[in-house]
């Protein structure tokens, strides 16, 4: 008997009975169907037509046609469909490496537990760019293209800092990683900006300037530079993925 939807896909699929006597037989029942039970008989119905294999589970059914408005694909910079921008992917990683050196140096080097990290927060290095939280990109009216600028000269500099660590500790795995993760989101940031030639890459002086103003005295101030940079590393990536993410809400074509 075909009077029940959930056992319409196995009378359909029988010996017994044929393709169009079932659904002749089920006709008899639509007034006790819900919509997206008639839904699915209009695909049936189709394969029938059709002359295709009724698939075993409703889950195989074909859904082209069903999704809402809100399950739509949305278009990405990967170019997959639903996929989530590039950023998002890179800047993950990125985070997720810097703190797992970050932690790793801290603990071996200063042979403590991380939850005593917070007492070294007085350590600074004067070339470390200023946290966006602290600067007009943190406004309400704040304007793109300067913020874009801004978040790419921070990177810049955190690149050449970069550099600075893989010399203190050139048998890291972690940092060539985070070296080649932080030059994929420059050129993402680049790619947003009306005028990216604005933004020129740091010159010889500006690199020297920046490297000069880490120290490298003595072996405890080599180690606490190494720190600092890190973990202001992680506070300027969190707020450039904070500030991505209100570009995007906003509608200014962060996407």
């Amino acid at each position: 008997m075909c009077s029940l939807f959930p056992t319409a896909v196995d009378q359909l699929r029988g010996a017994a009975v044929t393709r169009w006597t079932c659904i002749r037989r089920l006709r008899g029942h639509w007034s006790e169907w819900r919509p997206e039970d008639l839904s699915l008989l209009s695909v049936l119905v189709v394969l029938v037509v059709n002359g295709s294999p009724v698939p075993s589970a409703p889950s195989e059914l074909p859904t082209s046609g069903w999704t809402s408005g809100e399950e739509l694909a949305v278009e990405s910079f990967s170019g997959e469909p639903g996929a989530p921008p590039k950023w998002k992917k890179v800047i993950k990683l990125l985070i997720q490496e810097v703190i797992n050196f970050r932690d790793q140096q801290f603990v071996e080097e200063f042979q403590k537990p991380v939850e005593e990290m917070s007492s070294f927060l007085q350590y600074q290095v004067p070339s470390i760019p200023t946290h966006l939280s602290k600067t007009p990109c943190s406004t309400s009216n704040y304007n793109k293209e300067a913020c874009l600028q801004q978040i790419s000269h921070g990177l810049q500099v955190y690149q050449v800092l970069l550099q600075h660590l893989k010399a203190e500790y050139p048998q890291s795995t972690l940092l060539p990683s985070a070296m080649h993760q932080t030059t994929v989101l420059i050129g993402l940031v680049k790619d947003k900006m009306k005028a990216a030639e604005v933004v020129e890459d740091l010159s010889a002086s500006e690199r020297e300037r920046v490297l000069g103003e880490v120290s490298t005295g003595t072996e405890w101030e080599r180690k606490t530079s190494v720190h600092a940079i890190l973990s202001e590393l992680r506070h300027f990536l969190v707020d450039t993925k904070i500030t991505l993410y209100s570009m995007g809400k906003r509608g200014k074509g962060w996407q």
